[in-house]
């Protein structure tokens, strides 16, 4: 026998698709919309509510409305997520890009769970160049079944995640990143024309779109230039008390 869909799980699940494509940006729709819309009482439209809530998409503001949750973020470090070109630009410095590798593979274990897929992933990887100079050598994997074109995209020149945003209109709403210090290998030391020893910073970054994971990249950059970034850090004096 067929599970009987709950109408009030049609109404969750027709709000979060809404959300997630950007349908809804401010407010979700009433209770009372809700309820005509899909011709239920407006008790079923409110537990469909009640769940999109606690699922934490929404935060109702009393006498308002329903509206779409802010999630917020925060971080120890002073890294911002940019384009590499940014970064150059601010140093003053030539950036060129070379491709080494752009296919689709079937992924490692730890990528495999991170990118939640059982399947093949995209690899890309790039060796990113100041003024001729390697400082950065990228890995990266993405979800073709949602980043496919990207293997027709000039990766020599362009910003993975500009192309994702900006192009494929794809939300890039969260993301984790850690960071520590090693030295290079044998393996990855010929790269940074470096003897193996070198320090480098080992970065690994995952972006999400929703609750959806989209690419998993790991970044090895040289000791001397990870801290060259530009920031404004924020004071709070009652850190301090």
């Amino acid at each position: 026998m067929k599970k009987r869909y709950p109408k009030y799980e049609k109404i969750r699940d027709y709000v979060i698709q809404g959300i997630k494509a950007r349908n809804f940006t401010h407010a979700v729709p009433s209770e009372n919309q809700l309820a005509q819309k899909f011709g239920v009482s407006r008790m079923t439209a409110r537990k469909a509510i009640d769940a999109i809530e606690r699922d934490g998409f929404v935060a109702r503001i009393p006498g308002k409305g329903t509206f779409v949750k802010k999630k917020q973020h925060y971080t120890t470090g002073f890294f911002r997520v940019r384009p590499f070109q940014k970064w150059a630009d601010d140093l003053k410095v030539e950036l060129t890009t070379e491709v080494l590798e752009a296919q689709v593979v079937d992924p490692p274990a730890h990528v495999a769970k991170k990118l939640e897929t059982a399947g093949q992933v995209i690899i890309i990887r790039r060796l990113w160049y100041f003024d001729q100079k390697p400082v950065r050598y990228e890995i990266r994997y993405l979800r073709p079944d949602i980043c496919a074109g990207i293997l027709w995209e000039d990766l020599s020149n362009a910003s993975i995640h500009s192309i994702l945003i900006n192009k494929y209109k794809l939300s890039l709403t969260r993301i984790s990143q850690s960071m520590e210090a090693i030295v290079l290998s044998e393996e990855i030391a010929p790269l940074f024309n470096a003897t193996p020893g070198y320090p480098v910073f080992h970065i690994k970054r995952m972006t999400y779109s929703f609750e959806d994971p989209v690419t998993y990249v790991e970044y090895h950059m040289r000791g001397e230039m990870a801290f060259r970034d530009t920031f404004s850090p924020q004071f709070d004096p009652a850190d301090f008390f």
